[in-house]
């Protein structure tokens, strides 16, 4: 059932407009967070608080890259779907092209035959 909400609820069209800004943005994003920052000249440890922060901070940093490496992948996921559709997209307009030709060729041999029957 969760398919047919995303098939309904979800608007894939917007998507597929706006796949290429959503990867380009999550480029740019995890371009800028792909490096920590430029760890400066350790101070030698005066107190166990600020040893502390800056490990909590470390560990923050090494987050937030994982974070923009897992934005970049999903946007990356969307801009592959989103191609995806639009190949599904031109062959299901293909396929009802060839479906309706093939209706109009079988009608009109059904009528010579019928025509020529008489």
């Amino acid at each position: 059932m969760l398919w047919r909400w995303a098939v309904t609820k979800v608007p894939w069209k917007a998507i597929l407009v706006h796949a290429p800004t959503i990867v380009d943005a999550a480029r740019k994003f995890y371009g800028t967070t792909k490096t920590p920052a430029a760890n400066t000249e350790r101070e030698p440890r005066t107190t166990d608080g600020i040893g502390a922060l800056r490990r909590a901070i470390e560990k923050l940093e090494e987050r937030e890259a994982q974070q923009a490496a897992l934005f970049e992948d999903l946007a990356r996921q969307v801009q592959e779907m989103a191609t995806a559709l639009e190949v599904l997209r031109a062959r299901v307009l293909l396929a009802s092209y060839g479906s309706a030709i093939a209706v109009v060729v079988t009608i009109v041999t059904a009528t010579l035959v019928l025509w020529r029957g008489r």
